[in-house]
């Protein structure tokens, strides 16, 4: 509930922070973005079931129709892959085995997402915010362990599952944009939290996500 509260202050803020900037620039309503870099799970792994991995692919596309030339609102499309670790669970008795190989996991998400912008010179920050639906895909594959930590004749295993959590996320980035042209180049820095998609040896927690991405806006 306090992190809910966090992200609706956040909101507000993003809005308020754009509406002083007015400029009309003549371009169409409807704004594209296109991104592509890193993605990171940053979670420490004191009390994770998993390994935290080494990171992976981060590819977003938006479409904005904005209401003025500064507030957008629109849709995106997010894909993360948080790479793999390998892992090891001890066995907890003669009747339940150990498990001991490699984990991969990868998010997919669907947001409604707003921008403020600005709309002047030819470098502008803008501001992102987004809540949504994530689909956490987690694969495993490994071999089973007896108690001792031997690892059991022919009991190789894979596995996959995926689970919807709603999320949230919160950026900002740099616009390069010639005044001349309508597409711009941008870099960007994105903080996600998806609720309850962390596995912890206490049940479940929120999992942290930073993506860090190079990308192209056209309007």
């Amino acid at each position: 509930m306090r992190r809910t509260a966090v992200w609706l202050a956040v909101a507000a803020g993003v809005a308020l922070g754009g509406a002083p900037a007015l400029a009309q620039e003549g371009t169409s309503p409807w704004m594209g973005t296109i991104h592509a870099g890193y993605s990171k799970i940053m979670e420490n792994e004191d009390d994770a079931v998993y390994s935290v991995p080494g990171g992976g692919l981060a590819l977003h596309g938006n479409v904005f129709r904005m209401l003025d030339p500064v507030l957008g609102v629109g849709l995106e499309l997010g894909y993360q892959h948080y790479g793999e670790e390998a892992f090891e669970i001890p066995s907890s008795g003669a009747l339940e085995e150990g498990q001991r190989g490699d984990a991969g996991f990868s998010s997919l998400h669907l947001s409604v997402q707003g921008i403020a912008r600005g709309v002047r010179g030819t470098w502008r920050p803008y501001g992102t915010l987004g809540l949504g639906w994530y689909s956490l895909r987690a694969t495993l594959s490994g071999q089973l362990l007896l108690p001792d930590g031997t690892p059991i004749p022919n009991s190789t295993f894979e596995d996959e599952g995926s689970e919807s959590k709603f999320g949230a996320n919160l950026g900002g980035g740099l616009l390069f944009k010639p005044s001349a042209s309508s597409l711009g180049f941008s870099v960007e820095a994105r903080w996600h939290t998806i609720f309850d998609g962390w596995a912890t040896t206490d049940g479940t927690a929120g999992l942290d996500v930073m993506t860090l991405m190079a990308g192209i806006h056209f309007n």
